[in-house]
């Protein structure tokens, strides 16, 4: 189908869904906006794009509907109920969930279209909200081979790979879910690793230098890191304890212990006790510098 005939409804337009949004009406999608702070679709508006006041209204417009909320209460909620996705979705349509959820949640949704008529394609995004704005994010895919197709375009305009992981929703938000363990356990690990070489009075630009050239993915959290600089967060701390709830949950369904999740989540919740939980999720690895002594 020809970008110009497919329309796109944007429901979610916070720090990662108005890259995505944007990205999608800059390719040349007919967008139909949805947030429930209503100032956030006014640039859309401004643009050319048209706003809506339910996920309702925006899924009646659209061929594909491109989720980016906050967690599984907050896909469900727009997804169920009279004003929500699955009211006013055209059978054979789309719903694609960008959000990070539980993989239980997933599933869930891609039932409840299945008994609509319409169809469920789980895309979760990897990246911060300057790869959303730049087109670069990474998406892992799951949904039937034609559903995936039919999204294509409009993922092309929002992300650098696509990595189709079967048809199976639950698989690509597990694959999401194991990729935020690992770069959770490793802001842990580097923050460990500058509290030893702080304490050691090791030059940290040695440590710095040597963590780029091992891991060139990790420059942006060492400059953090090592600079203690977490007041503009790319992605909160907050909504990193979402992820780490759902990491230890799904692993616990399948009987796997995780201890560096578990720990991760206890310097979490120490961390909001101190009142970082709008702060960069990074800034977890202050509570290893008040552990050892440090301001």
């Amino acid at each position: 189908m020809a970008v110009k005939s497919l329309s796109v409804a944007c429901i979610g337009l916070g720090r990662m869904g108005s890259g995505i949004a944007h990205n999608i009406h800059s390719a040349g999608f007919r967008l139909t906006v949805y947030n429930r702070t209503a100032e956030k679709m006014q640039p859309f508006v401004a643009s050319g794009a048209i706003a809506v006041r339910t996920p309702r209204e925006a899924a009646a417009t659209a061929d594909i509907v491109v989720t980016n909320l906050m967690d599984d209460a907050s896909v469900l909620s727009a997804t169920m109920g009279e004003d929500g996705i699955l009211a006013g979705i055209r059978a054979g349509a789309i719903h694609m969930g960008t959000t990070t959820i539980s993989p239980a949640a997933s599933t869930q949704l891609a039932q409840l279209h299945t008994v609509h008529g319409s169809h469920y394609v789980a895309a979760p995004v990897a990246g911060r909200p300057d790869a959303a704005a730049a087109g670069k994010l990474f998406t892992f895919v799951s949904g039937k081979p034609d559903w995936i197709e039919r999204c294509r375009p409009v993922l092309e305009a929002y992300t650098s790979r696509i990595v189709p992981m079967g048809e199976d929703p639950a698989v690509a938000m597990s694959m999401k879910l194991v990729g935020n363990f690992f770069v959770a356990s490793l802001l842990e690990l580097i923050g460990e690793a500058y509290v030893f070489a702080e304490k050691r009075r090791v030059d940290t630009g040695f440590l710095s230098d040597m963590l780029k050239t091992m891991m060139p993915f990790s420059h942006e959290y060492v400059e953090r890191i090592s600079s203690r600089s977490f007041d503009k967060a790319g992605f909160t701390l907050d909504a990193g304890l979402k992820d780490i709830g759902l990491i230890l949950d799904a692993a616990a369904e399948v009987h796997v212990p995780l201890p560096y999740a578990s720990l991760v989540r206890d310097k979490c919740i120490a961390a909001q006790a101190r009142g970082m939980g709008q702060r960069d999720w990074s800034t977890l690895t202050e509570i290893a510098r008040l552990d050892a002594g440090q301001k």
